[in-house]
């Protein structure tokens, strides 16, 4: 079985990110998509992350029953931070049966000289570059690194989505459907903004995202 690795903190999960492995999954060649769940990027501040938990219902509730979608959450058993060669070998190790191959965007793969061993992962595991608007020309030279080709570019930011909703805007379309709600019953990003010392105002967000 072919499976396709999609990391991310899904930070909440929203609509590009459904819509892009909703496309691999059908015009691609894997069996299954699994939705790598971090619960912390090396990369970025852990004040950033929503809980990890939260994280996870709605990404299982965006997914629903289609049976080409799966959440992974082994990260969330092994040493913090966790790195993105250290899961691909586990993974292997405990599926040895399954193929795996690491599906990441063009933003990522223009800092991958930074990820731990990152020469090893494109060694042992084959690796696909979904392009972005934000990015520019994808520049590689490696027999296991691919272009998804077809995909739709759909720029729609976690961080955009959090910082609307802290300022009161109902961006319900940005989300799989019931997410929206669910994150406003939580109260998580509402307690978030009454915390926080500083905040960007919409304003600057908005010209700082890109969307379609």
């Amino acid at each position: 079985m072919k499976i396709g690795i999609f990391p991310g903190s899904f930070n909440p999960v929203h609509i590009g990110h459904l819509a892009l492995t909703n496309y691999i999954a059908e015009y691609g060649e894997f069996d299954e998509i699994w939705f790598l769940i971090t619960p912390q990027n090396p990369l970025k501040k852990r004040t950033e992350l929503l809980d990890q938990h939260l994280r996870l219902a709605w990404l299982e509730k965006a997914i629903g029953d289609y049976p080409k979608f799966k959440t992974c959450t082994i990260e969330w058993e092994m040493p913090q931070p966790t790195y993105t060669i250290n899961t691909l070998q586990r993974l292997r190790v405990m599926f040895p049966d399954y193929s795996f191959e690491l599906i990441i965007g063009s933003d990522n793969w223009e800092t991958i000289h930074r990820w731990k061993d990152y020469q090893l992962i494109l060694k042992n595991f084959k690796t696909w570059i979904y392009p972005r608007l934000s990015s520019g020309r994808i520049v590689f030279n490696h027999p296991n690194v691919h272009i998804i080709k077809g995909a739709q570019k759909m720029e729609v930011s976690s961080t955009f989505i959090r910082k609307a909703i802290r300022h009161g805007k109902d961006v319900r379309f940005f989300l799989p459907a019931g997410i929206y709600d669910d994150i406003i019953a939580s109260n998580v990003l509402v307690r978030e903004a009454a915390n926080a010392a500083s905040e960007e105002n919409l304003e600057t967000v908005l010209e700082k995202e890109t969307f379609f």
